[in-house]
């Protein structure tokens, strides 16, 4: 069973806008005909422009919205169906932009046991799960203390443990450095990073930081509402110039050995990290 599944899957919406005869009624399509499939223990992401409909499409998988044509299945359940919303969230969990949006409590650990309490979790089961989320996310420490007193990399880890003590097969993830500095976004990647690879989560990423793209699985590219690229990172980054054409960059060090390649160097084409560079120079001067 895919532990996401959108076949078909478009959005549309109703936008008032004011013209010189009055205000009309515009529609405005989000996403069309959007065809994914993702297995269980991926790490799935997920670019595009602002406004691409990549935030819309991770909505859609949260329940959030709900799609005006096709289906999304989530772990085989149609996000359709009003009597499956709370299993779907249960089972993919959301982190936002901003941690301070998904913080209630004025306390570390009983903002963590919000959502386990919302559940009917008994009260033992409630503080084993805060107590792993926190040490999962390597926050224990910070079990006391009040959220708006931490770092933004920190909340963000915070909301995190938030959703992993809901115990989700699935943590969708919405910019979730977008705001943080380059400290808060090395501890959040890494978080990430570490529940898809010890705990077996499947992670879905929508991020506009390349270097943040290069770690994933696969990577799938929308643009104006339509999916327009999938595969695996070195697929997709050894077309820079299509990429561009979306309104996208490169990760830095691809930039470089395209511009290279450009003046007749001999170099790989899907180079996507440092190491990977100098290991590609090197051989290079090793031929001369």
């Amino acid at each position: 069973m895919k532990m996401v599944k959108a076949e078909g899957l478009s959005y549309a919406y109703t936008r008032l806008t004011e013209t010189d005869h009055g205000t009309e009624e515009k529609k405005i399509t989000a996403l069309e005909q959007v065809d994914i499939e993702i297995e269980k223990g991926e790490f799935i992401v997920v670019l595009g422009h602002n406004g691409s409909g990549k935030s819309t499409f991770a909505k859609h998988i949260n329940a959030l919205l709900q799609p005006t044509g096709g289906t999304l299945w989530v772990k085989g359940m149609d996000t359709q169906q009003e009597e499956k919303v709370w299993d779907i969230r249960q089972t993919a969990g959301m982190v936002f932009q901003n941690p301070d949006n998904q913080l209630v409590a004025t306390v570390v650990e009983e903002d963590i046991a919000f959502g386990p309490e919302n559940m009917g979790i008994e009260p033992k089961e409630i503080r084993r799960r805060v107590d792993d989320a926190l040490a999962t996310v390597r926050m224990s420490e910070f079990a006391a203390y009040t959220p708006s007193k931490l770092s933004g990399g920190q909340k963000q880890r915070i909301a995190i443990a938030g959703v992993l003590a809901m115990k989700p097969d699935c943590i969708v993830l919405d910019e979730p450095t977008a705001m943080l500095d380059p400290v808060g976004r090395k501890e959040v990647m890494e978080t990430i990073e570490r529940l898809n690879r010890e705990e077996g989560i499947t992670i879905i990423l929508i991020t506009h930081y390349m270097d943040e793209a290069v770690r994933g699985d696969r990577v799938y590219v929308i643009d104006d509402g339509h999916l327009v690229m999938q595969g695996h990172p070195k697929e997709i980054f050894a077309q820079v110039e299509t990429l561009k054409g979306y309104g996208l960059d490169v990760p830095q060090v691809t930039e470089t050995a395209y511009l290279l390649r450009k003046e007749g160097i001999d170099l790989p084409g899907d180079i996507l990290t440092i190491e990977e560079m100098v290991g590609a120079l090197c051989q290079l001067k090793s031929a001369i």
